[in-house]
């Protein structure tokens, strides 16, 4: 059932690109927020400007898709409460919801844009002028009361009243925006709800306001002229709301409890009672390390941050000594600024930034000679970097530079050596890896031109670091790390791309209605897939039916297929071979009991293999040579497909990409994969008529049986 609504006085031409939720939601702007459920674009229609905020999802309490009012209805409503009561807001346009079953899927408002407006907390942040002058101030936080004031006389309670939630145009005139948690409370809960809310304005106040300010901020919004008994009473808790739980400066106790959901900007503490001011996150280890870009001291420096309860000091020192080393032999390096405590039990080390830095790409030849070199370099000076890898080496100002110290450590032998160098070859895919190998390992010989090494060695203590690398990588793509978001539930399981996750929230939250309005790719009992577009983006969905009781019992208890076409994604795209890049599993759960389940991934342009060959009267040689590589790198990792037919390889540009990759598996003995390989490439070659010229020039191309 859906339910929508444009309301009277608008502008025709918005009624129209406004007319119904499934309009609402193609509708493409500039983002200008996201979360986990909701996204809000603003559009321009006749020369206004909207903005649009879509709820697609109810986060990590999915209770309220059965108790409660959704927070999208709640947001309307409320706005349409502050236009009754006279508090200025934005212009409600239109608004709705659609639920399915009785349960909430997805809803969305649109309000019109207040024209020359900047919320508080930005012009705070920014230091905008106009905050220099007395009678400005005063103005804007007369209204602010009295908007807190209607507000609170009527039982309401914001719930958010934060700085950023209120706009100040070019005049002065102070409007409240975004209220999705607010409602009604009786004593004893309301007087809770309204300190909580006067407490929000006066964390960014004490950082911004004079004392005085703050207090003809309460005596205005209170209406009096002295403060009662009851007043103080009520001020002291006020000032003592966010005691302990949220103060001024982050210390290493705030920065640890954060999780990866950090606020910047914002201000750390330091040691001597110095200050950094946080401009962005880089990496999240939660609770563990953090790093980010910050000014300190009128510079612009990176900023490391070790917040653990246990080993922090010990990562500390050798973050330090490891600095110091590189810069002991030679090697080029951020220059170390500062290091020292953090209050709250951490320690922090700040480095010079180097601007517009980048990582070597593993595919230019160019600057992994580079970076072999420099390896080179400290392999010879007796030091080694443990994690070696090219996210630990940095190009800017025509030279490299090495970083992260805490992984430095003495070279105490020619096989830690040899073992280091086999990691950082196989940072490479396998093909990239025999290509480049022997250049590669001349540039390693300029800068440690030691004792040979034995090919042999070489190549196995390279295939041990690849193994090992890619053990981990499927490891963690199933569970919740820097790379991936992942969660497990009583309802669902979901693995997804970090960087991605924002991005996909409205597939995540309901991939069904996704796959309905989107382009039908194939609607089989066993496999549903549907070509959606998101962004400008186009993407596959594909769902993994359950055709029976009996088919559900008999999954119910083992990975889901979409579960291994996720793994054997991610596994091919590490060993260098073809397939569409997978962004999020979805599975729905029972407890431990495995239901329907979803995969999501880019779509790849180019026909199929079946398509490409039909009108050819041969294999052109562009063909037979992606088909000998693509077959060749299978045999080489002991890959089975498990379903050959031409329609699962796509034709993109000079290779062939695998699809339905649900019946791939891995064989750790060659017997095993020499038997399946003879079903598969019996299986390939039966897409062709036999005696036909494709399906005999396919056989020459094919690996022998």
């Amino acid at each position: 059932m859906s339910e929508w609504r444009v309301l009277p006085g608008v502008d025709a031409e918005a009624a129209a690109r406004f007319a119904d939720l499934d309009a609402v939601f193609a509708l493409e702007g500039e983002i200008v927020a996201k979360d986990s459920t909701t996204r809000t674009v603003r559009v321009e229609v006749g020369g206004r400007r909207y903005y649009v905020k879509r709820y697609h999802g109810l986060g990590k309490k999915p209770l309220r898709r059965w108790f409660g009012t959704p927070r999208v209805q709640l947001e309307w409503e409320n706005l349409q409460r502050f236009a009754d009561w006279g508090i200025p807001t934005a212009r409600l346009v239109a608004c709705g919801l659609e639920s399915q079953g009785g349960l909430f899927a997805r809803g969305a408002l649109i309000t019109e844009e207040i024209p020359a407006t900047a919320d508080l907390a930005r012009l705070a942040r920014e230091g905008a002028p106009s905050q220099k002058s007395r009678s400005w101030w005063h103005g804007v936080s007369t209204q602010v009361a009295e908007i807190a004031r209607r507000m609170h006389t009527r039982r309401f309670a914001h719930g958010d009243l934060k700085w950023r939630n209120l706009l100040v145009d070019a005049a002065g005139k102070a409007y409240l925006i975004d209220c999705p948690s607010g409602g009604f409370w009786w004593p004893p809960f309301l007087e809770y709800r309204i300190v909580k809310d006067l407490a929000c304005l006066d964390k960014v106040a004490k950082r911004q306001l004079s004392r005085t300010q703050r207090l003809r901020f309460y005596l205005d919004y209170a209406q009096k002229r002295k403060l009662d008994v009851a007043d103080k009473r009520r001020i002291r808790r006020i000032v003592g709301f966010f005691a302990g739980r949220d103060e001024e400066q982050e210390s290493a106790e705030s920065l640890r409890a954060g999780g990866r959901r950090l606020l910047v900007p914002c201000t750390v503490a330091l040691e001597g009672g110095g200050e950094l001011a946080i401009e962005r996150w880089l990496r999240i280890l939660p609770g563990k390390r953090l790093t980010g870009v910050g000014r300190w001291n009128g510079r612009t420096v990176l900023a490391k941050f070790f917040v653990a309860k246990r080993g922090a000091e010990r990562h500390w020192q050798r973050e330090c000594r490891g600095i110091d080393s590189l810069k002991a032999h030679g090697l080029p390096t951020p220059a170390l600024l500062a290091s020292g405590r953090l209050e709250g039990d951490g320690h922090f080390v700040l480095t010079e930034y180097l601007d517009s830095a980048q990582c070597p790409s593993a595919t230019a030849a160019g600057e992994l000679a580079t970076v072999f070199e420099a390896v080179g370099r400290m392999h010879a000076r007796g030091i080694l970097q443990e994690d070696v890898h090219l996210g630990n080496f940095l190009l800017a100002g025509g030279g490299l530079h090495v970083i992260d110290g805490d992984a430095i450590r003495p070279a105490r032998s020619g096989r830690a050596c040899l073992g280091n160098l086999a990691l950082l070859f196989a940072q490479l895919t396998p093909a990239d890896c025999r290509a480049w190998q022997a250049a590669l390992l001349a540039a390693y010989r300029r800068g440690h031109p030691g004792p040979a090494l034995e090919a042999a060695q070489l190549e196995a203590a390279i295939a041990r670091a690849r193994e090992a690398r890619l053990a981990d990588y499927l490891d963690k793509c199933l569970r919740d790390c820097s790379l991936f978001k992942s969660a497990r539930r009583a309802d669902r399981f979901f693995s997804m791309l970090r960087e991605e996750a924002d991005f996909l929230a409205p597939l995540m939250a309901d991939p069904d209605a996704w796959i309905e309005q989107g382009i039908s790719l194939k609607r089989g009992r066993s496999a549903t897939l549907a070509l959606v577009e998101l962004e400008g983006r186009k993407l596959v969905i594909k769902r993994y039916n359950i055709k029976s009781a009996v088919h559900a019992l008999s999954r119910a208890w083992r990975p889901s297929r979409a579960w291994h076409s996720w793994v054997e994604a991610h596994r091919l795209r590490f060993l260098g071979i073809p397939t569409p890049r997978p962004l999020a599993l979805i599975e729905r759960r029972l407890g431990p009991l495995r239901g329907r389940a979803w995969l999501i991934s880019e779509h790849c342009e180019g026909p199929n293999l079946q398509e490409r060959l039909a009108a050819e009267n041969g294999l052109p040689p562009g063909i037979a040579e992606a088909v000998r590589r693509l077959f060749a790198r299978l045999a080489e990792a002991r890959l089975s497909h498990g379903d050959l037919k031409a329609s699962n390889f796509l034709c993109s540009g000079d290779e062939l990409c695998v699809l339905d990759l649900d019946a791939m598996r891995r064989h750790d003995s060659e017997a095993a994969w020499r038997k399946a390989w003879l079903k598969d490439r019996a299986r390939f070659l039966r897409n062709w008529p036999e005696g036909g010229a494709i399906r005999r020039e396919m056989e020459a191309a094919l690996p022998p049986a």
